[in-house]
């Protein structure tokens, strides 16, 4: 459990400074995108948070970082008077959730899934703000002025407490790291348990929705998105049980794994192998 959780606390640190580093790059510029009637992402490409705006004011889900927070501060008031009465944080990957004192400051409620807040709990960091709200269980249904986001909890796939955001009135989903569009896993799917990641998105696409936020690569997508994440892991897996029924040894079952259906997606070709690797671990090891 120690190495576990060290091994937690080093990929957020190494999250938070990937992001940090690719935002100091050329990006692209900050935008707010409406994605249904007072429904909006912001982010610049690389990353993506989202808001809600009501009659009684704005429910913000994940800061990302102190900039990222400030400007999208600066981008609500662009299209609203309304203060933001929450902010609900996804996970607790630290390069998700920092930056929230910027809405605290603003008189914002922090809340998380309670497995979130203990887990911040035993790996306090600075630039976090913890929760001053939990809420338990499978599911939880946050209303503000006569709209309501439906916060789901689907247990271990990614992270700690990871939610997802469900706005039925929109037929409208927000999603952080489960589904990105376009791309394999990232890198050695750290802190990923494929399995218990393949039954989630199962259960997520029985929800009625027809459009999906995302927290990386594109603002928004259509609801294919997600049945074609599981999709990749299902023939990711098949082609990794496939070697080994070859007689490939598992040392070399990643340098030989192909998947040439997506080629054309983001980090095939350095990511690919690694995602293989991920899966012989699960596969012979249980973790």
């Amino acid at each position: 459990m120690r190495y576990k959780r060290l091994f937690t606390l080093v990929l957020a640190t190494l999250l938070m400074v990937m992001t940090t580093t690719a935002q100091a790059q050329e990006m692209p510029a900050f935008q707010t995108t409406e994605v249904a009637d007072g429904l909006y992402s912001f982010g610049n490409g690389f990353v993506y948070s989202a808001f809600m705006v009501t009659d009684e004011g704005v429910i913000v889900m994940d800061s990302i970082d102190p900039n990222h927070a400030q400007l999208m501060m600066a981008a609500i008031s662009q299209v609203t008077g309304q203060p933001v009465r929450y902010l609900v944080y996804s996970h607790n990957h630290y390069d998700h959730i920092s930056g929230g004192q910027v809405f605290k400051d603003a008189g914002a409620t922090v809340l998380s899934h309670e497995n979130t807040a203990a887990w911040l709990t035993a790996h306090p960091s600075p630039n976090v703000v913890m929760p001053d709200e939990t809420w338990t269980g499978d599911s939880h249904t946050l209303t503000l002025g006569g709209r309501s986001v439906v916060l789901h909890f689907y247990g271990a796939n990614h992270g700690e407490g990871m939610t997802v955001f469900d706005f039925p009135a929109e037929r409208t989903i927000f999603t952080v790291d489960l589904v990105v569009p376009q791309r394999v896993g990232f890198a050695y799917m750290p802190d990923f348990f494929p399995m218990e990641w393949e039954r989630t998105l199962s259960e997520m696409l029985e929800l009625e929705f027809d459009t999906v936020m995302f927290a990386h690569n594109a603002p928004s997508g259509e609801r294919e998105t997600v049945a074609l994440q599981l999709q990749f892991l299902q023939d990711l897996r098949a082609a990794v049980f496939a070697a080994f029924q070859s007689g490939t040894s598992f040392d070399q079952i990643p340098n030989v794994i192909e998947l040439p259906q997506y080629a054309d997606w983001v980090g095939y070709e350095e990511w690919l192998p690694m995602n293989a690797w991920r899966i012989i671990l699960e596969i012979s090891m249980g973790v």
